[in-house]
């Protein structure tokens, strides 16, 4: 299986850059998945081209139990940038000083990831 393909890969990529690998979580599945959501429409926002042709954007529920095997549709050289997302909203509800700045980061690297153009 391809790397982070599925939501699961997602979460355990996301929990490594989180030192957050042992239960009981800081961060929640549920949270994360939330996070992994708005990363796709923020994905959609600056780089539409990616969800061409029809535009859709995908979604990933969020049941109680969440179905860890969804594979998430998006090109695999933009996946990590993903997982940066995640990482940086996580980041972003902390209440210390020294997650703003890696939380900043993070969505940074997301953005110049997305943006970067292959040839």
């Amino acid at each position: 299986m391809p790397a982070l393909e599925t939501v699961g890969q997602y979460l355990e990529e996301a929990r490594t850059l989180l030192q957050d690998e042992l239960p009981p979580y800081r961060y929640d599945d549920k949270s994360l998945v939330r996070n992994l959501n708005t990363a796709i429409l923020e994905a959609r926002r600056l780089r539409a081209d990616l969800f061409l042709p029809a535009f859709e954007i995908p979604y990933v529920d969020t049941p109680e139990l969440i179905d860890r095997e969804i594979v998430v549709p998006i090109d695999p050289m933009y996946r990590p940038a993903l997982v940066y997302y995640i990482c940086g909203r996580a980041q972003l509800r902390d209440d210390e000083a020294t997650t703003d700045a890696r939380s900043g980061a993070f969505l940074t690297k997301f953005a110049a990831q997305m943006l970067t153009v292959q040839s």
